[in-house]
C-alpha cells in the first residue's frame, strides 16, 4: 500500500509516542493457529494502523515542505540582515573616521581661539602701552598751548617764549617732534583699536568654531554608538533566527525517522498478516475439500452396522456428548476421521462388539496418546484414541466380548487442551470410515 510522503527521510510534534501507540502487536500474535477470519480482523486492524501512519507522516512532509518555504523566506531575510550589517559595519567604519576627524577639527579650532585669544591679548597690552604714550605726548603739548591748537598758533607761542633766535630754532624743532611722535603714536592707537576689534572677532568666530567642532563631534559619537547598536541587534537578530531554524528542522527529521521506522514496522506486521491470511484460507480450503471428498468417497461410508452392539463410552448420548463431526477441519491441513465422544474424565470406554485387541499403546506418545485398535467379526479395526487408562490384560491378541471394559475416557496425545473425549475412529476394507451412522443409534 501506498503512503504520502514516503520517499523523503525527515515535525516536532509527539510523532514516536503516537506511532508507538498505534504500534501495538496483537495478542494473538505467536498463539494456537487462528482461523481466516480472525488473521483477516488483525490484518484489517494494521492496515488501519499503517493508514493512520501515512497520513501522520502526510502532515509532517507537509510541514516540512512549509518550513522549507520558511527557511528559503528567512535566508532571503537572512541575507538582507547581512546586507544591513554589512552597511551599517561600513557606516560604522565611516563614522570612526568622521569621529577622528570631527576630534581633530576641535583640536585645531580650540588651537585657533587660543592663538586668536593671545594675539587678542598682546594686542590689548600694545594699546595700553600706545595709549600711555599718547597720554604722555599731550601732557608735552600743553607746553605748547591749548590742545587742538592750530600749528601756526603752536609757532607763535614758541616765538613768544624763546629769548634769542637760537632758544627760537631750537624750540621748533621740539614742536616738530612733538607733532609728528603724537601724529605717529595716534596712527598706531587708531591701528591697534582696529587690530583689537578684528582679532576680537576673530576669536569669537574661532570659539564659535570650536563650540561648532564639539557639536559635530558629539553628533558623530553619538551616530557612531547608534550604528553600532544596531550592527549588534543585526548579529543577534541573524543568531537567533538561524538557530530556531535549526531547531524546528532538527525536530521534523527526528519526528520524519521515528515515523519512517514505525511505518517499516507496520509493514513488516501487514506483510507477515498477509501471509498468514493467505496461508490460512489454503489450509481451510484444503480442509473444506478433503471433507467435500470424504464424504463423496465411496469407500467412505459408515461400514457394516453392529448388530447388538455396544456405545463406545458408557452412558454417552448421541446429539448431546457427540456428533457426525466425520471431516472436520483439524491442524496441518487434515481433516477429522471418525468421531469424539465427550465424557468425564475417567468414563469406561467399552467394545462395541467383540473381537480381538490388534494394538496397545500404554504411553502417551504422538496424536493419539494412549490408544488401543481391536478388530471385530466384519473385519473392521477399532480405533480408541485419547484414553486415560488401558484395562489390565489388554494385550495385542486377547479377545474381548462386546460391551467388556478396554479403557478410560482421557485426554492425552494432541488432546491435552481440549476437555477429556474418547476419539474412535473404524477403519474398514483398508479405508477409514464414518462411525457416526452405526454408534449413534448404540447411544441412546
Amino acid at each position: 500500500m501506498a503512503h504520502p510522503g514516503r520517499a523523503r527521510p525527515w515535525r516536532w510534534r509527539p510523532v514516536a509516542a503516537v506511532a508507538a501507540a498505534l504500534l501495538v502487536v496483537p495478542a494473538s500474535a505467536g498463539a494456537q493457529p487462528r482461523g481466516s477470519d480472525e488473521v483477516a480482523e488483525e490484518l484489517g486492524q494494521v492496515e488501519r494502523q499503517a493508514d493512520q501512519l501515512g497520513d501522520q507522516l502526510g502532515r509532517v512532509t507537509s510541514d516540512i515542505r512549509a518550513v522549507e518555504t520558511e527557511l528559503a523566506t528567512l535566508a532571503a531575510e537572512l541575507a538582507d540582515a547581512r546586507g544591513r550589517l554589512r552597511t551599517a559595519e561600513g557606516q560604522v567604519a565611516l563614522a570612526e573616521a568622521a569621529l577622528e576627524e570631527a576630534v581633530d577639527d576641535r583640536a585645531r579650532a580650540d588651537a585657533d581661539h587660543r592663538r586668536a585669544e593671545a594675539i587678542l591679548r598682546r594686542t590689548e597690552e600694545l594699546l595700553v602701552v600706545e595709549e600711555a604714550v599718547l597720554a604722555d605726548q599731550l601732557v608735552e603739548s600743553f607746553k605748547y598751548g591749548t590742545v587742538g591748537a592750530t600749528r601756526g598758533a603752536m609757532v607763535l607761542e614758541v616765538l613768544r617764549r624763546a629769548d634769542d633766535p637760537n632758544a627760537f630754532a631750537v624750540g621748533l624743532k621740539q614742536l616738530r617732534v612733538v607733532v609728528d611722535t603724537q601724529e605717529s603714536t595716534v596712527a598706531r592707537v587708531f591701528d591697534l583699536r582696529q587690530d583689537r576689534t578684528g582679532q576680537a572677532e576673530e576669536a569669537a568666530r574661532a570659539r564659535g568654531r570650536a563650540a561648532q567642532a564639539a557639536a559635530e563631534a558629539a553628533d558623530t559619537l553619538e551616530f557612531l554608538e547608534q550604528m553600532r547598536a544596531e550592527a549588534e541587534a543585526l548579529t543577534v537578530e541573524i543568531a537567533d533566527k538561524e538557530d530556531r531554524q535549526r531547531t524546528v528542522l532538527a525536530g521534523l527529521e527526528r519526528d520524519a525517522e521515528n515515523l519512517e521506522v514505525s511505518l517499516a514496522r507496520v509493514d513488516s506486521e501487514t506483510t507477515r498478516l498477509t501471509r498468514e491470511l493467505a496461508d490460512r484460507r489454503a489450509a481451510e480450503e484444503a480442509a473444506r475439500r478433503a471433507r467435500e471428498e470424504a464424504r463423496n468417497r465411496p469407500t467412505g461410508g459408515a461400514g457394516p452396522s453392529v448388530d447388538g452392539g455396544y456405545c463406545p463410552v458408557v452412558g454417552a448420548v448421541a446429539g448431546r456428548d457427540f456428533s457426525n463431526d466425520w471431516g472436520y477441519p483439524r491442524s496441518g491441513g487434515r481433516s477429522h476421521q471418525g468421531n469424539d465422544v465427550f465424557a468425564a474424565h475417567g468414563a469406561p470406554v467399552v467394545a462395541v462388539a467383540g473381537g480381538v485387541v490388534v494394538r496397545s499403546n500404554p504411553v502417551d506418545t504422538g496424536l493419539g496418546g494412549i490408544t488401543l485398535t481391536y478388530r471385530t467379526a466384519d473385519g473392521s479395526e477399532w480405533y480408541n484414541a485419547h484414553l486415560a487408562t488401558i484395562a489390565p490384560g489388554m494385550a495385542p491378541g486377547t479377545t474381548i466380548e462386546a460391551g467388556q471394559q478396554i479403557g478410560t475416557v482421557g485426554k492425552t496425545g494432541n488432546a491435552r487442551t481440549t476437555p477429556p473425549h474418547l476419539h474412535l475412529g473404524r477403519l474398514h476394507g483398508g479405508n477409514w470410515v464414518n462411525p457416526y451412522p452405526t454408534i449413534a443409534p448404540l447411544c441412546r
